[in-house]
């Protein structure tokens, strides 16, 4: 959705709080979200007032009060596809409670979880190892960009530049990166570090990781062992 032109930036917008409905014009109304904002000004966004399908949802910061031209008709319409919704959201959470107590009740042994299942609980000091130059790297956890907030920063052993130059990083969700019990645990289990790899095929950033180049580098001699 396009925003051409936006609201004068004087103080007075600036500064005026997000949730000011007026149901005159959408840009700082609490009914409208995920679309693109400055200050808290929401430039391009949906009417969540509105059916949560259509065209007709899209609205701009300027654009006048959709809901103020339904008639009653148009509203009954609404009121009665949200009914619809709070009913489905209520099986869709009845649903998810029963799935907990299965999942809770079954008994699974210690392995590595996979990278979209892990904490940020890299620690300073902790033996890593990264995927980098075609080989596993050992390194050590330091502090960094969005330490425990999704991302961990290192140094790596072979690598002075890493520490010299500042410390390397990446984020957590990613196979290419393994705490020191993850990478031995792989290490002396080949076939299951294989099928963990194949749960992690997919696109990353836009692009496909080297899964198969991480499993020839831990079966090879390219895996720098500890």
């Amino acid at each position: 959705m396009r925003h051409d032109k936006e609201p004068e930036w004087n103080a007075e917008n600036i500064n005026r709080k997000a949730g000011s409905t007026t149901f005159k014009t959408c840009g700082w109304c609490e009914y409208v979200g995920c679309g693109t904002c400055r200050y808290n000004c929401h430039l391009s966004a949906y009417c969540d007032l509105m059916k949560d399908y259509g065209d007709e949802r899209e609205v701009t910061w300027d654009t006048p009060c959709k809901v103020m031209k339904l008639g009653e008709d148009d509203k009954k319409s609404i009121v009665a596809s949200k009914i619809y919704e709070v009913k489905s959201l209520k099986q869709q959470i009845k649903d998810a409670e029963k799935q907990i107590q299965v999942l809770k009740k079954l008994r699974l042994t210690k392995k590595p979880p996979l990278p979209d299942n892990r904490t940020t609980d890299y620690n300073d000091g902790e033996i890593i190892y990264v995927f980098h130059a075609n080989k596993w790297n050992r390194g050590t956890v330091v502090p960094g960009y969005r330490s425990h907030d999704g991302c961990v920063s290192y140094i790596l052993d072979d690598y002075p530049e890493s520490k010299t130059k500042g410390p390397w990083g990446c984020g957590v969700s990613v196979p290419c990166v393994l705490k020191e019990w993850e990478y031995k645990y792989f290490k002396s289990r080949l076939n299951e570090f294989n099928e963990w790899l194949a749960l992690c095929d997919r696109e990353y950033n836009g692009k496909k990781l080297g899964i198969k180049d991480y499993y020839d580098a831990m079966k090879g001699t390219n895996a720098i062992n500890s």
